[in-house]
C-alpha cells in the first residue's frame, strides 16, 4: 500500500528486529546441518585432527552463541547489557581472524601428500577473512547507528558461514557442478541465497535496499569472484604451496 504522498510507509520496528531472529538462526541451521552430516568423517580422520582445529570451531561456537546473545538482549530492550557484552563479541572476534587462517595454514600443511591437498584453497580463507574483519571494523566504528550495526553484524556472520553451506552441499546435495561457477556454487550457494533475502527484505521493508546491505554484497561477492579466480591459477597454486612448505607447523 502506497501513501497518498506516493511514499511506502513504514512497517512497525519490531517485526524488523524479529528479522534477524530468523537471519542468525539460518545461520546456526547451516553450521548445524553442514557439520553434523561431516562430523563422521571428520572425526574418523586418521590420524585426528590437530588440536588448532577444535580450538578453532569451538571459538566460532562461542561468538555465534554471543551474537545470538545479543541479538536477544536486544529484542528484551536490555541495551545496557547488549553494549557491555559487545566488547566482548568484538575482543572474540579480533582473535578469529589470526586463529582462523592459523588453522587454514595448518589444515593444509597436515594434507601435504594426501588427495585433498588443495593449498589454493587459501584463496577462500583469505577472502572469508577480509570481509568477516572489514564487517565487524564496521559494526564497531558505526554501533551507534542501529540499522547499520545490526546488518553488518548480521553480514560478518555470513560472511563466516560457507564452511556449513559448503558442507549441507557437498555432504548433502552430493552433486559437483564443473567449473569456476560449478566451484562457486558449491562453496557459495548459501551466502547467496542469504544475501538475496536479506535485500529482499529491506525491498519489502523499507522501498529500498539499506547501503550496507548492498555494499557487503558487494563485498562478498567480489571477494567471492576473485578466490574463485585464485583457485584456477595455477601461479597462486605455486605460491601457495611454497607458503605452506615455509608454514611447516602441522599444529
Amino acid at each position: 500500500m502506497i501513501s497518498t504522498d506516493g511514499v511506502l510507509p513504514r512497517r512497525p520496528a519490531r517485526p524488523d528486529r524479529k528479522i534477524y531472529i530468523g537471519w542468525i538462526a539460518i545461520v546456526w541451521a547451516a553450521i548445524i546441518s553442514g557439520f553434523g552430516l561431516d562430523f563422521g568423517r571428520y572425526m574418523a580422520e586418521q590420524p585426528g585432527p590437530p588440536a588448532i582445529l577444535h580450538i578453532h570451531a569451538s571459538v566460532y561456537v562461542v561468538w555465534l552463541v554471543l551474537v545470538s546473545v545479543q541479538i536477544f538482549l536486544v529484542e528484551t530492550g536490555d541495551i545496557k547489557r547488549h553494549k557491555t557484552l559487545g566488547w566482548a563479541v568484538a575482543i572474540l572476534s579480533a582473535i578469529m581472524v589470526p586463529l582462523g587462517l592459523t588453522a587454514a595454514f595448518v589444515d593444509q600443511a597436515t594434507q601435504i601428500g594426501t588427495p585433498d591437498y588443495a593449498p589454493q584453497f587459501l584463496s577462500l580463507e583469505f577472502g572469508e577473512m577480509i570481509g568477516f574483519a572489514t564487517f565487524i571494523a564496521a559494526g564497531i566504528l558505526w554501533r551507534k547507528n542501529l540499522a547499520a550495526h545490526k546488518r553488518l553484524m548480521i553480514l560478518a556472520a555470513v560472511a563466516i558461514s560457507d564452511a556449513g553451506f559448503a558442507r549441507l552441499w557437498l555432504n548433502g546435495f552430493k552433486v559437483a557442478p564443473p567449473g569456476m561457477l560449478g566451484w562457486w556454487v558449491q562453496y557459495y550457494w548459501g551466502i547467496a541465497l542469504m544475501l538475496i533475502a536479506m535485500m529482499a527484505w529491506d525491498w519489502w521493508k523499507r522501498g529500498r535496499v539499506h547501503p550496507v546491505v548492498l555494499g557487503g554484497a558487494a563485498l562478498l561477492w567480489t571477494n567471492q569472484f576473485i578466490a574463485a579466480e585464485l583457485f584456477f591459477s595455477p601461479g597462486w597454486k605455486a605460491m601457495m604451496v611454497a607458503l605452506i612448505k615455509a608454514w611447516g607447523w602441522r599444529g
